[in-house]
């Protein structure tokens, strides 16, 4: 039943921010077709006084003698027509500017589109948080009936491993790599967030490549005439969601490693490497997590012989951490600390 309400509500989500992308789309889009048509007919406008000017001056140059005044309205009239052509010069180049930026409006909503859907294939497409058949087994037994896992609870520390961070969902599960190997993986939910954090503002910075290579190597335009703007917003904007993103997919996770064969737990994110043998216990915390929002997170605690306590993962999941829990005491061969409900 949780499985289709968690369903319902991502649909619902992907539902809401599409149909917000629709609705600024459409209110986009008529904006600009109104632009379009101003300045096409201001344009036409234009065109129409030049080609009536020229004409003008044809026909008085076209007269067998030209008096003194049909030579000040000659040359009256060309100056006027410069600055006409200055005015219709600086059209044209609003106009690019115009179908520039509406490219890199449609160009954008095509990559957050794209940045939805991978979001939304990891959300919903075998999604970190489904469980195995084993795992299910475990959820539903007594920890005394699960074959080969050790209970202690006299182990239990009343002090809970500092944690990095809070999250409401599950960040991370840990898996066998191979049978004598462990691995803290980042969830597919999380990939999912980094991903489309990556792809999102790289329709804008696409467009801007494309006009800055037209410019150099087609058109030819000095680099020192070219227009920055667009380019440094949109460089701006893909860079600050492209750190987003790598912060999001290889530092919110702490990559550790739990090796058999080596007796050896690696912990990256502290710098550090412990023996097996240093481990006394491994506990179950539920943990309350503040900042700007507050999480109750499940903990999965390493108890070391020597009284010190390291949280190895900690998450919003409380039944994949339970079952996490379970695979690492059995992988470790060490008791179980889960307390009592």
């Amino acid at each position: 039943m949780l499985k289709w309400v968690y369903g319902v509500l991502i649909a619902a989500f992907i539902a809401m921010v599409v149909g917000s992308a629709v609705t600024k789309a459409k209110h986009s889009w008529q904006a600009q077709q109104r632009a379009i048509t101003m300045m096409q007919e201001s344009q036409q406008k234009q065109r129409q006084k030049v080609d009536e000017i020229r004409d003008r001056i044809a026909r008085t140059q076209a007269q067998p003698t030209l008096s003194d005044h049909d030579r000040w309205l000659i040359a009256h009239l060309q100056k006027t027509l410069a600055g006409l052509d200055k005015v219709v010069a600086g059209q044209q180049t609003n106009s690019a500017q115009l179908y520039r930026g509406m490219l890199r409006t449609w160009v954008g909503f095509a990559f957050l589109g794209i940045a939805m859907v991978v979001l939304a294939f990891c959300l919903l497409v075998r999604p970190s948080k489904a469980l195995t058949r084993e795992e299910r087994q475990w959820l539903t037994s007594h920890p005394r009936d699960i074959p080969g896992l050790l209970l202690d609870p006299g182990a239990y520390r009343n002090n809970a491993a500092p944690v990095r961070g809070g999250s409401n969902f599950v960040t991370a599960r840990i898996k066998p790599a191979k049978a004598d190997l462990l691995r803290i993986t980042r969830s597919r939910a999380l990939s999912g967030m980094g991903l489309a954090f990556l792809i999102a503002p790289q329709g804008g910075l696409a467009v801007e490549l494309y006009y800055i290579a037209d410019a150099l190597f087609v058109s030819h335009i000095p680099f020192a005439q070219m227009t920055w703007g667009g380019t440094m917003q949109a460089l701006m904007l893909s860079i600050s969601f492209t750190l987003a993103g790598l912060f999001v997919l290889f530092s919110t996770t702490s990559n550790a490693r739990l090796d058999r064969r080596q007796q050896t737990i690696t912990l990256p994110g502290d710098n550090r490497t412990l023996a097996f043998n240093e481990v006394e216990s491994v506990q179950l915390n539920q943990v309350l997590t503040t900042g700007e929002r507050s999480f109750v997170n499940s903990q999965i605690q390493l108890n070391l012989r020597n009284g010190e306590s390291l949280s190895l993962l900690s998450h919003g999941g409380k039944e994949q951490i339970y079952v996490d829990l379970i695979r690492t005491a059995l992988f470790l061969d060490k008791p179980a600390v889960i307390p009592e409900t």
